[in-house]
């Protein structure tokens, strides 16, 4: 499991301090897919940073698997558990090739030859881009970027998967293929998701949202018992996703709806 202890993280010092985390109490239980939600600056990134170690507490301690990232012992085998996946691809691609891209982690682990060829097979035919094995990374596009880059993560046999904003510099299209990516790792791989976004229509797929604000978590619940309290969103500077919005609107307006549809698929449903 991923584990925050009373986590606080500070920038700056003096008069210019920001506290990008406050406290943070947090459990993320393995084969979980938790999205976190939050206004600009509520400290998801900062988050998302802590979990294999690019950024270190101020105060409180991160665990992944009992393994702390205050333990400079540790922190290469935290970073093979846990892959991060960011919002610009190109900042994770460094070979000019697919296969050579996705090779890159394994064999500065000094993993065997006849072991990277298997895992970078194995990882590209998972995010469905085996068939892209020789191409330059530079001429796919973005979504298969990004699944290049969910592949490189795979190859280093990780258990947890930390994606921050990893859609949105997509078309829906794209956003569409890595949320069905991210899903299948999840629900048939067994891999832990840790999905950072501002969409709420994504964050609904999850199994448990975390909103933040002003570096606390706000809220921590299912989907559905996030996303009933709209009054309290609102507040916190949090949209719901618009199939929710539009049947409160039908609702207010006398139509007879349940108040927990969250998906166009059920609103539909509900409609007809």
């Amino acid at each position: 499991m991923i584990e925050f202890k009373n986590v606080s993280y500070h920038y700056g010092k003096g008069e210019n301090q920001i506290s990008a985390l406050r406290d943070i109490n947090l459990v993320i239980n393995e084969g979980e897919f938790v999205a976190v939600l939050g206004p600009n600056g509520s400290g998801k990134s900062t988050l998302a940073r802590h979990v294999n170690g690019l950024l270190k507490p101020t105060c409180g301690e991160v665990k992944v698997d009992g393994l702390s990232t205050d333990d400079p012992r540790a922190i290469w085998e935290i970073r093979q558990r846990v892959g991060m996946v960011f919002q610009n691809p190109d900042n994770q691609i460094v070979a000019s090739s697919v296969k050579e891209d996705v090779s890159f982690g394994p064999e500065n682990l000094g993993i065997s030859t006849d072991e990277i060829k298997l895992r970078v097979d194995s990882a590209l035919k998972t995010v469905g881009m085996a068939d892209f094995s020789s191409i330059d990374p530079h001429m796919l596009s973005g979504g298969q970027r990004q699944k290049v880059a969910i592949a490189g993560a795979l190859a280093m046999n990780t258990k947890y998967i930390v994606l921050d904003e990893a859609t949105s510099m997509l078309d829906p299209k794209g956003r569409a293929d890595i949320i069905s990516t991210i899903e299948k790792l999840n629900r048939e791989y067994g891999i832990t998701i840790l999905y950072i976004t501002h969409i709420p229509d994504e964050a609904v797929l999850a199994d448990r949202i975390i909103i933040l604000s002003n570096g606390s978590i706000a809220m921590d619940g299912s989907p559905r018992d996030v996303f009933s309290n709209l009054s309290a969103l609102s507040k916190i500077g949090v949209g719901a996703p618009a199939a929710r919005l539009i049947a409160e609107e039908l609702l207010i307006a006398g139509v007879n709806l349940p108040n927990t549809i969250l998906t166009v698929d059920e609103l539909v449903a509900a409609l007809c």
